[in-house]
This record gives C-alpha cells, sequence and structure tokens, in this order.
C-alpha cells in the first residue's frame, strides 16, 4: 500500500494563462520528476475524470457559466488577469474533477493530494486571480448533496485571500472557512479581513488572519497553530487544505517570508488530521516543486 494518492493529469496543462503569466508551466512535471529521483515517498498517481456542468451548477449561477463559454469562445479576460480560453474551460473541468476525486479519496481516509486546484478566487458567479470555477467548493457542496457529509473546515493558506471561497460560505453555518495570508491592504484582492467573519447563520464559520509583510515563520507558525487551535471543535466531517507557497521569502507575487523548511513544519502540523484533501495551490517561484516536497515529508512524517 502506497503513503500517498497523487490526482493528477497532463489535461491539467490545458488551463493555459498564456505567456507572460508568473504561473509555472512545469511545476507539477518536475515535482513529479523530482519525487521519482528521490524516491524517499512511496506514491501512487491516479488520474481523474472531468466534473460535469451539474457539479459546478452547485456552486456557480448558470448565467456565469453561460458568461465563461461566450468568452471562451472570443478568447476575451474576464478580468485583467483572468484570461478565459477554451482550453481553461476544458482544464479547468478536469481540476474540478481532481478536487471532487481528492475529496472522495480523503473521506476513504486516504492520505491525498491534488496538484492543481485550491482555486480560492473564483466566487460563485465572477472569475478573478487567474481562477474561473472554485473546485473544492463544488466538492464540498457535492458530497453534500449526496449525503457523504454535513460539514466541512477550508484552511487556505495562501498569501492571498481565497476572496470567492468567503464569498461562497460566507452565511453558511455548515462549512468553516479559515485563511491565513498577507494583510489585504498590501497586495491583492484588498479583502479578507479579520472584521469578515460570515453573515446570518453563518456569522463565526469565516476567519480570516491577516499578517504584514515581511513575516517569518516563527510568527506565521504562530498564527497557525492558535487558528487551528480555535477550530478544532467545529466537527468537519472533511477538511480541505489550501496550500499556497506564495508564503515563501522568494514568490514573485507575495510579501511574506517563510523559508523552504517552514513547509515541512507546516505540513507536521496536518500529520494527525483525518480526511484531510490537501490542494497545492498558488505559488509563484522555481521552487514550488522543492517546497510541495518538504510538504508532504512533513505531512507523511519523513522530515
Amino acid at each position: 500500500m502506497k503513503e500517498l494518492d497523487i490526482v493528477y493529469t497532463e489535461n491539467y496543462l490545458k488551463y493555459d494563462l498564456g505567456e507572460g503569466n508568473p504561473i509555472s508551466k512545469d511545476k507539477t512535471i518536475v515535482f513529479l520528476q523530482k519525487m521519482q529521483e528521490a524516491g524517499k515517498i512511496e506514491y501512487r498517481l491516479i488520474e481523474p475524470g472531468k466534473a460535469e456542468e451539474n457539479d459546478l451548477l452547485l456552486v456557480h449561477t448558470p448565467s456565469y457559466l453561460d458568461e465563461l463559454r461566450r468568452l471562451a469562445a472570443s478568447n476575451l479576460e474576464a478580468d485583467p488577469d483572468t484570461p478565459v480560453n477554451k482550453g481553461m474551460l476544458e482544464g479547468g473541468l478536469y481540476i474540478v474533477g481532481g478536487t471532487i476525486l481528492t475529496l472522495d479519496l480523503a473521506l476513504q481516509d486516504k492520505r491525498v493530494v491534488n496538484l492543481i486546484g485550491g482555486m480560492h478566487h473564483a466566487g460563485s458567479y465572477k472569475a478573478s486571480g487567474f481562477c474561473i470555477y472554485n473546485d473544492h467548493a463544488v466538492a464540498i457542496r457535492k458530497l453534500q448533496k449526496e449525503g457523504r457529509i454535513k460539514k466541512a473546515t477550508v484552511y487556505d493558506l495562501d498569501v492571498h485571500a481565497g476572496q470567492g471561497t468567503q464569498q461562497i460560505f460566507y452565511s453558511d453555518p455548515s462549512v468553516m472557512t479559515v485563511s491565513i495570508h498577507q494583510d489585504p491592504f498590501t497586495i491583492y484582492p484588498g479583502t479578507g479581513f479579520e472584521s469578515q467573519k460570515g453573515e446570518g447563520e453563518g456569522m463565526g464559520t469565516n476567519i480570516n488572519v491577516t499578517l504584514p509583510p515581511g513575516t517569518r515563520e516563527d510568527v506565521y507558525l504562530q498564527a497557525l497553530d492558535s487558528v487551528l487551535e480555535r477550530t478544532r471543535d467545529f466537527g468537519a466531517d472533511v477538511t480541505v487544505l489550501v496550500l499556497g507557497v506564495d508564503t515563501y521569502k522568494g514568490d514573485l507575487l507575495g510579501g511574506l517570508s517563510l523559508e523552504e523548511g517552514s513547509f515541512g513544519k507546516i505540513g507536521e502540523r496536518f500529520k494527525e488530521f483525518d480526511k484531510l484533501a490537501v490542494l497545492f495551490g498558488g505559488g509563484y517561484s522555481r521552487k514550488i516543486p522543492d517546497l510541495w516536497i518538504r510538504f508532504l515529508e512533513g505531512y507523511l512524517g519523513k522530515s
């Protein structure tokens, strides 16, 4: 039995934002090469299928999906950061399908990671920040609809606040969203403030932890430990970890200052979680494959 399931298909690479975009086009390939060469972690590679439109409609509005198709037909932009093309629609369906599979495997008590996921800037009716479909929101809603879970927690460790995830679940008491990110006064998307705690029945289930630019490992890990302790008793049936590695000190778009070894320590903090679905999210440095591996070493007790 392998230690880790890795969900991935080359169809993810159809999600191509074009030339000049800071997203690495070869990070998944380099990561898999390094994993194979190192031989430290035994893993099984699993190819996902595509999500269906009915899955997307659990989160996204019909008019929004129609708008994406209209934009893709003419290679237009949803916003200045988010071009839309037919390849992205196709690749996006595979990414959502991959996250659905990842949560399914997590419910089977597998240690599992989706190599591309956590498209947290996509809201129910708006694309932004390179994201068109909110894959983890769709996967959570699908499991809830099928009666397989009642409650979920999302821990989002990307340097940018996941305003799309926040919008989708803001009034929903069944999903706790926890985001630790750089002070939104200093970085995109300019929201995700600590005062934004949810509304209505969802009041208190949206938690933002903001950190100043330059935050180093000791302060970051203290903040993570504190919020994990605060949310431990929520009673989630499945937990989603959106692991952005743009908190690394050499990231092109982030302003925090974590070291490579910090990601192993983050992994250690999730080692005892049951039914955890890990999604490898944002990151804009050449170190992404190494940062992913450091996380997995910590998570799997290989540090």
